[in-house]
């Protein structure tokens, strides 16, 4: 019951249908029930008074309620399928917009790819627990007791045997579910698997180029074995009662004649038992369905129980570690200051550790170091989207959290290495949607500030063309200029650059850096760059070493110092010297 109060939760206007599923399922099991035992009668007839009178009638009303069973039950698996399919639909509504507002620290742990796995295949495993669950349940509850009170009905001796039956198969039943622990288990084994094929997916082109064996992927070929040992360990371990599950059944079938034997022997009318056996065979394969039912639906039950938890525990980790923003609006001086910062992705190990430095505005910074030293670290900061551990940012002299997130968000511009154009609108729009109801000549202006109508003058549409249209090919370095054109149109006082010419060819790395010009005038700006030819002119470049500053100062006196900074300028320069 907790896991339906867990799912309809989400659902609370129309949770009602759950119930109405129940009162139709049960419905339809009397009615059912109600057949059989008009089956019952045809057979007692037909075997005790050896006539065919009102056979016809009774056949006619057998078959009248069988259709009402049919129909009565469809009626209850269409209200729980209108409530489950409502249900999927609000949980993926639910996980947009928990992914909306998920903190940026949830996006560093979590692919793209993890996180889709875990809500579709979860939110459908919510499907099966209230379309088909509820009315099953609802039957393996009922129908046991319906056959109890048809089989009393029919002779005290048989329901007395058959309570024997029903015994005797719940505790074999228990017995070959195993233990309780193993779904769990089974459940992150599975994940596991389906998260190594996943990575196996993406290695394939290099598992082709070096005909690699499926033991080279280590996590996959691991994650194989242990889900076959799992399900091996686990089907033996149920083998014996499964075994003597059929085995008793079919003496459950064969033990009612001897006593019937008995009976008759005691002076019983033999036609009529002889109806009550065959009645009573028929009766048992239909309870042996059942009882399969049960155990079916109390490990579909598990796995709705493991889906439930599983998109709980996703929407905490998409709230975990979000940073609360206060409401200032003002910023009168760009400064951004880090005073003696801590920072960690994972809680263990320090990017920065009693970080500080200050950026002052209008002025141009660049940070350079080797890869996973910090440098995005610090430029991702600045936007007030992780909790520090320790110390604070400051911006304008105020801690950055106590600035209104969109109004911090308007004022910080960032520029990636790989930036994104959605597809299925203009060119037009996607600059124009970084700043509400913007006017068209201000978009204009900016894609031209971004040297954008170099590339955009050979469509037929102009800045209409529509992104993803049919011979509709942008380059990276054309993409990187619409990226700009936002900016532009933005308007921000401060400015991240992000390794933003690294994807350019060297003709749009010339009109990148004219744009930059233009979009670093009056910004307090800092860039990360592993291009060093495109920082020399920032008025201060920090090197960065292990989440601290190793060096600091302009083009000229780091060159002089002959430190760390010239190596790198020496190492980049031989490389571009290179040539196949």
């Amino acid at each position: 019951m907790n896991t339906y109060k867990k799912l309809f939760a989400y659902v609370p206007e129309i949770k009602n249908k759950a119930i109405f599923a129940v009162i139709f399922t049960a419905i339809s099991n009397l009615t059912l029930f109600f057949a059989y035992y008009k089956i019952w009668t045809i057979i007692k007839v037909i075997f005790t008074k050896n006539s065919s009178d009102g056979l016809i009638k009774y056949s006619n009303l057998i078959v009248i309620l069988f259709i009402a069973y049919g129909l009565i039950y469809f009626l209850g698996l269409w209200q729980s399928h209108l409530l489950a399919f409502r249900l999927e639909t609000r949980l993926r509504e639910k996980g947009a917009k928990k992914l909306l507002r998920a903190s940026e620290s949830f996006f560093d742990t979590h692919s793209s790819g993890e996180v889709r796995k875990i809500i579709d295949n979860n939110v459908e495993g919510t499907h099966m627990a209230v379309a088909h669950l509820i009315p099953d349940q609802t039957a393996a509850i009922i129908t046991p007791i319906l056959m109890l009170i048809l089989v009393f009905k029919i002779d005290l001796f048989l329901g007395l045997f058959f309570v024997g039956v029903v015994l005797a198969s719940f505790f074999i039943m228990k017995a070959m579910m195993g233990d309780k622990t193993f779904m769990e288990i089974y459940m992150k084994k599975l994940d596991k698997l389906n998260a190594g094929a996943v990575e196996y997916v993406r290695f394939i082109p290099v598992v082709k180029i070096f005909n690699a064996p499926l033991k080279g992927i280590k996590s996959l070929y691991e994650s194989i074995i242990d889900y076959r040992d799992i399900v091996y360990e686990y089907s033996m371990s149920c083998r014996i009662p499964f075994v003597t599950f059929q085995w008793l059944l079919n003496i459950f079938i064969v033990s009612p004649i001897f006593l019937a034997i008995f009976m008759v022997k005691n002076g019983s009318d033999p036609y009529l038992w002889s109806a009550k056996i065959l009645f009573f065979t028929l009766f048992t394969g239909m309870f042996f369905a059942n009882m399969m039912k049960i155990m079916y639906v109390s490990t579909y039950h598990f796995q709705a129980n493991s889906a439930v938890d599983n998109l709980e525990r996703l929407f905490e980790e998409m709230q975990s570690k979000k940073v609360i923003f206060g409401e200032a609006k003002k910023i009168d001086k760009a400064d951004i200051v880090f005073e003696k910062v801590d920072f960690s992705y994972d809680d263990e190990k320090n990017i920065l550790e009693d970080f500080s430095v200050k950026f002052q505005e209008g002025k141009s910074y660049a940070l350079v170091g080797s890869s996973g030293s910090g440098k995005s670290t610090i430029a991702r900061l600045i936007s007030g989207s992780y909790p520090l551990d320790k110390g604070k940012i400051l911006l304008d002299g105020r801690d950055i959290k106590s600035y209104d997130k969109d109004f911090l968000m308007d004022n910080i511009g960032m520029v990636f290495q790989n930036p994104k154009l959605f597809k299925g609108i203009s060119i037009y729009d996607n600059v124009a949607l970084a700043k509400e109801n913007s006017e068209k000549k201000e978009v204009i202006e900016a894609l031209k500030k971004a040297r954008c109508f170099e590339f955009i003058d050979k469509f037929e549409k102009g800045v209409d063309t529509v992104i993803g249209d049919a011979g509709v090919n942008l380059s990276g370095g054309e993409i990187q200029r619409i990226s700009i054109a936002r900016i532009f149109l933005k308007n921000p006082r401060i400015l991240i650059l992000d390794e933003a010419s690294a994807a350019a060819d060297p003709e749009n790395e010339h009109e990148l850096q004219i744009a930059f010009k233009e979009l670093m005038k009056n910004r307090t700006t800092i860039m990360i760059a592993h291009r060093l030819s495109s920082i020399r002119g920032v008025d201060e470049i920090f090197l960065i070493d292990d989440g601290k500053i190793k060096e600091k100062g302009n083009h000229k006196d780091l060159m002089a110092k002959d430190g760390s900074y010239k190596y790198f300028v020496d190492l980049y320069d031989k490389a571009n010297e290179w040539r196949i």
